[in-house]
This record gives C-alpha cells, sequence and structure tokens, in this order.
C-alpha cells in the first residue's frame, strides 16, 4: 500500500491551554473525551486493586509471594491481545468494542471479588488483562474520529493524564474502601461502577460523529472522514509503518512500569522509611505524570501547529523528552537525601510520560481509519515491558542488593529510544488508512 507523506501540512493558528481546555466541556466532541477519560481512570483503579489489597488477600488464602506474583503476571500475559482486541474495535467500531470488552473487564472484576481460591483470582486477572486490552485502542481510535489532526496530541495527552491520576488515586480509593467493605465489598463496589460507566458508553456513544446528538456543522467540518466499514485492514504496511513507534514505546513503558511497581520499596528499603512515608514519596512522584501526560500532548499539538511539520512535533519532541527523563533519573543512582532523590525521580516520570501522548498520536497520524489496529500494535511493546520490566528490576536489585542500581536499564532503555525515533515516521500516512 502507497504511502502519502503529511508532512508539508500548513501550521494551524496558535491556541492557549485554557482554549483547548473549554472546548473539552463546549463541545459534543470534548464530551466524548471526557468519557473515554473517566474509562482510563477507572481502567487504571481496576488494574492496581489486587495489588493494593495483596496483603489481605495473601492472609486469606495463605499465599506465598511468588503464588500471589503470578497472580500479578498473568495480567500482562493477557494483556498482549492489544493488536486483536485494537482489531475488533476498529471491525465493529469503539461502541460495540469497548462495550464487549467493558463488561468483560467488569465480571473481571467480579470474579477476583468473589474468588473462593487462588486459581479463581488467576482466572479473574486473566479476564481483566483481556478485557482491559482494548481500552487503549478503541480510545485511540475514538480520538481520531472525533478530535481534529492538530489537536490529537494534547486530547491524547488529557485522557492519558487520567491514567497517571487513575494510579495515583487508587491506594487511598481502596484504603477506604476496604476501611468500611474489606477487600471483598471494595471489589463489589468497582464492579458496579464499571458496568455504570459500560451501559453509559453504549447508550451515548456513536461511531459516527454525524450520527451523534449536538454535534455542530463546524466540528463536522473539522474531522476526518470515517472510511468504509468494509474496509480491509492493511497489516503489512501498517506493522511495517508502526515498527519503530512501537519499540519506542516499548523502552519508555520499561520506566513506567517500573515506576509503578517498584517506587514504594524503593522508598521503603533504601531510604528505611515507614510504609506510610513510602507511600507519601510515591504518591508525590507518579502525581507528576499527570501533569507531564498534558503537557507533553499540548506542547506536541502546539509545535505542530506552529512549524506545520508532523516529524519535529511528533519524533523531535518525543527524543527530547526521553532524554531529558534520563538526565532526570540519572542523579537516582548517587542520591542520599530521599527529598532529592523524590525530586529528580519525579522530573523523570514528568518527562517519561510526556513523551506517551506523542507516541500515540502517531497511530492517528499513520492511520487515522485503522487507529485501533495500529494503538493496538504500539501497546503490545508495553505489554511486553509490563511482563519484563517489573521482573528484570527485582533482578538486578536482587544481584546487586541496591535498589537504586536497577534505574540505570531505565536510563539506558531512555536513550535507546530517543535514538530509536530517527526511524518515526508520522509524516507518512498510510493511503486509505
Amino acid at each position: 500500500m502507497a504511502q502519502a507523506d503529511t508532512g508539508g501540512q500548513v501550521a494551524a493558528p496558535s491556541r492557549g491551554f485554557a482554549y483547548e481546555a473549554k472546548l473539552m466541556f463546549t463541545t459534543t466532541g470534548g464530551r466524548v473525551v471526557l468519557l473515554v477519560s473517566l474509562c482510563y481512570l477507572l481502567n487504571m483503579i481496576d488494574r492496581n486493586v489486587v495489588s493494593i489489597a495483596a496483603p489481605a488477600i495473601s492472609a486469606e488464602f495463605g499465599l506465598s509471594k511468588t503464588e500471589m506474583g503470578l497472580a500479578f503476571s498473568i495480567f500482562g500475559v493477557a494483556y498482549l491481545l492489544q493488536t486483536p482486541a485494537g482489531w475488533v474495535c476498529d471491525r465493529f467500531g469503539p461502541r460495540v468494542g469497548l462495550t464487549l470488552f467493558g463488561l468483560i473487564w467488569m465480571v473481571a472484576i467480579l470474579i477476583c471479588g468473589l474468588a473462593p481460591s487462588l486459581g479463581v483470582l488467576i482466572l479473574g486477572r486473566a479476564l481483566l488483562g483481556l478485557g482491559e486490552a482494548a481500552t487503549s485502542p478503541a480510545i485511540t481510535r475514538v480520538i481520531a474520529d472525533w478530535t481534529p489532526p492538530t489537536r490529537r496530541g494534547f486530547v491524547i495527552g488529557l485522557t492519558h493524564s487520567f491514567i497517571s491520576l487513575g494510579n495515583t488515586a487508587a491506594p487511598p480509593l481502596m484504603a477506604f474502601l476496604m476501611g468500611y467493605l474489606a477487600w471483598r465489598g471494595a471489589f463489589l463496589v468497582l464492579a458496579a461502577v464499571t458496568l455504570v460507566w459500560v451501559v453509559w458508553w453504549y447508550v451515548v456513544y456513536r461511531d459516527d460523529p454525524r450520527d451523534a446528538k449536538g454535534v455542530t456543522a463546524a466540528e463536522l467540518a473539522q474531522l476526518s472522514r470515517p472510511r468504509s466499514a468494509k474496509a480491509k485492514a492493511p497489516w503489512g504496511p501498517l506493522t511495517k509503518a508502526m515498527l519503530a513507534a512501537t519499540f519506542i514505546y516499548l523502552c519508555v513503558s520499561a520506566s513506567f512500569w517500573t515506576f509503578w511497581t517498584w517506587l514504594p520499596s524503593y522508598f521503603f528499603e533504601t531510604y528505611h522509611l515507614n510504609l506510610k512515608s513510602s507511600a507519601i514519596f510515591t504518591l508525590s512522584v507518579l502525581f507528576a505524570g499527570v501533569f507531564g501526560d498534558i503537557f507533553g500532548g499540548w506542547t506536541s499539538d502546539a509545535i505542530f501547529r506552529k512549524t506545520g511539520n508532523i516529524r519535529l512535533a511528533r519524533s523531535g519532541f518525543v527524543a527530547c523528552t526521553m532524554t531529558l527523563a534520563a538526565i532526570s533519573v540519572a542523579p537516582v543512582l548517587v542520591l542520599k537525601d530521599v527529598n532529592h532523590a523524590a525530586m529528580a525521580l519525579a522530573a523523570g516520570f514528568f518527562f517519561t510520560r510526556a513523551s506517551v501522548s506523542p507516541l500515540w498520536a502517531v497511530c492517528t497520524d499513520i492511520a487515522p481509519g485503522w487507529a485501533g489496529s495500529a494503538g493496538g500494535i504500539l501497546n503490545t511493546g508495553s505489554a511486553v515491558s509490563a511482563i519484563i520490566a517489573p521482573l528484570a528490576f527485582g533482578f538486578i536489585a536482587d544481584a546487586t542488593g541496591n535498589l537504586s542500581t536497577p534505574f540505570v536499564a531505565s536510563i539506558a532503555l531512555l536513550l535507546l529510544g530517543a535514538v530509536l525515533t530517527i526511524w518515526m515516521r508520522p509524516d507518512r500516512q498510510l493511503q486509505g488508512a
């Protein structure tokens, strides 16, 4: 399939952050974006509840850390089904796709909450990985259909900030629910909330913006025309076009999966803090990711509108943020003060998350009509990192006796990802895609 060069697009007028944010509440497309942002928020809370409830679950079932670790890792194995999940959402539309996978995800949380044994808990976690595998690809397709090209980075950044927010909010929320309902009751509440969102989504959302209530002619004029429903996915050219971005995302994801899984242990053991203090420092670092997601998307779009150069706005910006992330994390290897280490890690996580939004925008740049499938290919890199990075961090820490040393691997991967941006070409859109 031939490729069309889109690098020469005319620069669009510059807009302020306040204007971009206002559109989220004053347009139909903006309200759709807020709806999928809530999906990301629930997604991350539901994904993390087993980790937070692990001590209570282990005590009730008499599990070893290895057995509990199996329940954690099985999620990543099922989560690898990114590409077929993305294809389903492209083929049948995000309305049906997210409804179907959302119901699987809701049932998975219900099974975990009612689990009488480790085997059933593992089944629930596997189903959760399958259900959540569709979320990012489907939402990427929604953004491609409902957002103009010059705003997609910002919108992706905004939606992804709810991922960081969900990771930050999950521990205190779960602690609150468990305080009143124990761990099983907390799971049942989250399953009910997830079901409410799924029903809301199916009732409100429409795949074709022209079929939605309240959408204006001005909005429709800025959107890409939907592709033919009978069109076949261009798997060969699409995979080739997304290959560099996928490897870059693997490098980025290795860092944020490491942050999500190992930061509490890092603060607890390296600086001899109590659990409460470790949690506070962890949350302060992770919260920086909320701002990183929004900053990365908005800045990438601003560069695109200012210069009309989409390769500079995506590839160039990702190279800069990954390099800054590596530079920010590096001092952790020698810092002795916990406050300084937290600031360095927060800066590193900020720039790591800032690189995520432009990478996801590349899916909509290269193949707006197959953004779900492109997103599935891209997020396969993250799924691989979800399995390997936490294990590698633990192995290096055990081998060296130091929880700071594994950050060397994160730094090296961030720099490798920055170099790989040379081969990422968002300026080449697949024809017919």
